[in-house]
């Protein structure tokens, strides 16, 4: 009943174009069952093949909309998400904003999964601007075809790449195009005609910039002197694969991702850092592509999920690993504790908890089987270019113990300013464009 009272706008009884789909949008403060932190607003995104959320703190809000795993609690992500947005917007003006969605469809091989998922971003998409009030030229509100509202004038939805989705900000913006939405392609910003985040490594070089404030603390200059790290991560990602690349001195001894598990115990730095390039400009690469030739003895590259891992005794020593057998995830709490100077965080998930939290407390369920505490933790130093890698009484609790760290919301918010100057910029264009005093020409002169 609460929900139903809740709701400010539906395009359930709009005339739309196929899939069909149901966009519901609701004010969380009316809601007594949901639990704060309350969004300002949330929409509910209904169809045969997806299910998605887009959660917004404030009118002005930004964030990306990812495609998601966790179909049991994607709210939860996404809330986790826009939290942090939030407290990442600080650095700017808009507050934040987070959407997600997830696939029905079960069974899927992932070349068919990335395929329909392309195809559901964009109904995802126009489920959200079917809800989405417009501006004609002169700046007055256009209210959206059938749909009935009850919050007054909306205009602002802005989205960004995220997960699973950095490689579709056209698609987004040609849809918005299409609609003759106010925004054009400052709707989704990347894309053609945007800043490309991977490019420009802008989200790594801000976190490897607060790292080498650690650092420098310690007495370290890291483009200068040998250090060890450890990862979350692989190449071919843009916070990993870029921040890999801008430690040229690193000895990365171990790292992993969601379906490989990388072991180097004694890395030659500069080969290394070749071999590491190699996998960043290599398509769609993984650890499993890593040349072993030139692993140290005793390292490899083995399955995340590998019931049984043979290493070496000294190797077994090196990561604090006892007799008996070693899986998979043995070996990802082992490269999670080590000890090294730098846990560099670039991938997805959260991994480490505070030692009074428990799993639940999380509410990340596809890493609770290698999750551990932060009184475990031993690297010198963690840099968290991806979101949500600890939570956030974990990071106290590392700090508290001597670990040097910030939070994901300092770490990695230089993309979330790179993409707020790309909207910003393309707004203030927009009129010179729309009267002709700019070609489009000389509009992407002036962004880039």
């Amino acid at each position: 009943y609460a929900l139903v009272l809740a709701t400010l706008r539906t395009n359930f009884f709009a005339k739309l174009a196929p899939p069909h789909r149901i966009a519901i949008k609701i004010d969380p403060a009316l809601v007594p069952e949901i639990a704060p932190p309350r969004p300002l607003r949330e929409i509910f995104v209904h169809s045969a093949e997806l299910q998605g959320i887009h959660l917004r703190g404030g009118p002005v809000a930004r964030g990306g909309l990812r495609w998601s795993d966790r179909f049991d609690d994607l709210r939860v992500e996404i809330l986790g998400l826009m939290r942090t947005q939030q407290l990442k917007n600080g650095l700017i003006v808009p507050v934040g904003a987070k959407g997600g969605f997830v696939l029905k469809r079960a069974g899927l091989s992932p070349s068919e999964a990335r395929k329909l998922a392309d195809e559901q971003y964009r109904v995802f998409v126009a489920s959200l601007l079917d809800l989405t009030d417009n501006l004609d030229a002169s700046g007055q509100v256009l209210s959206p075809a059938d749909v009935v509202r009850r919050d007054g004038d909306d205009p602002y939805l802005v989205v960004a790449a995220d997960k699973g989705t950095a490689h579709l900000s056209d698609a987004a913006n040609a849809i918005a195009i299409a609609r003759d939405f106010w925004l054009g392609d400052a709707f989704a910003s990347g894309g053609s005609e945007g800043y490309d985040h991977k490019k420009c490594a802008i989200t790594a070089r801000g976190a490897w910039e607060c790292a080498k404030q650690h650092f420098a603390e310690l007495g370290i200059d890291p483009e200068r002197d040998v250090f060890t790290a450890a990862g979350i991560g692989d190449m071919s990602g843009d916070v990993f694969g870029n921040g890999a690349l801008l430690m040229r001195k690193a000895k990365l001894i171990a790292a992993f991702d969601h379906r490989h598990v990388f072991v180097d115990p004694d890395p030659d730095p500069e080969p290394a850092w070749n071999e590491r390039r190699r996998l960043f400009e290599l398509p769609a690469s993984s650890w499993a592509d890593y040349d072993v030739t030139r692993i140290s003895a005793g390292g490899g590259v083995f399955p995340r999920a590998a019931k049984q891992i043979d290493l070496a005794p000294a190797v077994r020593e090196r990561f604090g690993l006892g007799p008996g057998r070693v899986s998979g995830y043995d070996l990802v709490r082992a490269i999670l504790a080590l000890d090294v100077d730098l846990l560099w965080n670039g991938g997805i998930g959260t991994y480490v908890r505070a030692s009074h939290e428990s799993n639940a407390d999380v509410g990340d369920r596809a890493n609770e089987p290698v999750r551990i505490d932060a009184r475990a933790l031993r690297a010198r130093i963690v840099a968290e270019g991806g979101n949500l890698g600890f939570t956030q009484a974990a990071r106290i609790e590392a700090s508290l113990a001597g670990v040097r760290i910030d939070t994901d919301a300092v770490d990695n918010s230089g993309g979330v300013d790179l993409s707020d100057h790309e909207v910003n910029y393309k707004i203030l264009l927009a009129p010179l464009v729309r009267s002709g005093r700019l070609s489009a020409e000389q509009r992407h002169a002036a962004l880039f």
